[in-house]
């Protein structure tokens, strides 16, 4: 695709007016429709394969952000994707789940129920739903028989995806994925969606073993750790020993198995997933598979400019 680059930067980085321009003065539109061709577009791992339309469909969620008071479920368009579609572009299935567009899903799966195993760079419609951050486009493919224990190879979420895709791994699943993208309690809904379809709630993942539990806790997701909890998955929940994603840095701030989400919070620094935790019951003394803490890993302090001082306090008090 000519300009290929300048096209998925102007989406990337919402630079509508460029994007328009763009559109304009394309010398050849047929080409413009053909998938990326570039095998890291994003800062994410996603895109390769993809439509520009695909990627905008995802990419909306940064104009998302600032328009507050919109209600989940109503189709939101943003201005990269609506001047696609007036271009020309087609709305397939992964780019309507994307899109919140659940009238033409249920066209598109009326036409042809097994689109939801469809795949663009190894990515399934379910997933852009969970990107996107649409709960109600779950319910829809959830019930036009997409499984919500499928096996994943991919979250969308860390750079190096792409380089540890070929390693034999256990698999991610639906319910990992909305844990690395609950940003915050707007996206509690996308969790609960999969949960109500039946996803694992405890589910081990491939990046060290790490439950959904593991996984918030991990990324500070106050909001998700309550939605865990409050769903009956226990607090102190360990991590298991499994098919591990090979990264080349083997040192990081929680090391072994059989730990708990509140080791995790304190390992990463996280003042706010450590007093949620504690507030709901976690043991601060409980130990993993090499005998180690909370407070040791809160000791270890592995990430500069985290407030550990807080974490230690708040780990001593119990």
């Amino acid at each position: 695709m000519q300009n290929e680059r300048a096209f998925i930067e102007a989406i990337t980085d919402g630079d509508d007016a460029k994007l328009a321009e763009l559109l304009r003065t394309a010398d050849d539109d047929d080409q413009i429709f053909e998938p990326i061709t570039d095998p890291r577009p994003s800062n994410h791992a996603i895109g390769f394969g993809m439509t520009l339309l695909q990627l905008a469909s995802i990419r909306k969620r940064k104009q998302k952000r600032k328009e507050k008071g919109k209600e989940d479920g109503k189709q939101n368009l943003s201005n990269a994707s609506a001047m696609l579609i007036e271009h020309g572009f087609k709305v397939d299935l992964h780019s309507a789940c994307g899109l919140g567009m659940i009238d033409r899903m249920e066209e598109l799966l009326a036409d042809r129920p097994d689109r939801v195993n469809d795949e663009v760079d190894s990515y399934l419609p379910i997933q852009f739903a969970i990107t996107a951050g649409h709960p109600n486009v779950i319910e829809c493919l959830t019930k036009h028989g997409a499984d919500a224990n499928r096996d994943l190879r991919k979250v969308a979420y860390f750079g190096w995806e792409d380089d540890a895709i070929d390693q034999n791994y256990t698999p991610w699943k639906p319910i990992h994925m909305a844990s690395l993208w609950g940003f915050d309690a707007a996206r509690v809904p996308v969790a609960e969606a999969l949960a109500s379809a039946g996803a694992d709630l405890n589910a081990v993942s491939p990046l060290d073993g790490y439950r959904p539990i593991h996984l918030v806790a991990m990324a500070n997701r106050v909001d998700m750790i309550k939605f865990f909890v409050g769903r009956g998955v226990d607090v102190d929940s360990r991590t298991k020993a499994c098919d591990m994603i090979n990264l080349p840095d083997e040192d990081g701030p929680v090391r072994g198995y059989d730990c708990t989400a509140l080791m995790v919070a304190a390992g990463e620094g996280f003042a706010e997933a450590t007093a949620c935790l504690l507030e709901l019951g976690a043991d601060p003394h409980a130990v993993n598979d090499q005998g180690q803490t909370a407070i040791d890993f809160a000791n270890k302090r592995f990430w500069n400019g985290q407030p550990y001082d807080q974490v230690i306090e708040a780990l001593t008090k119990r």
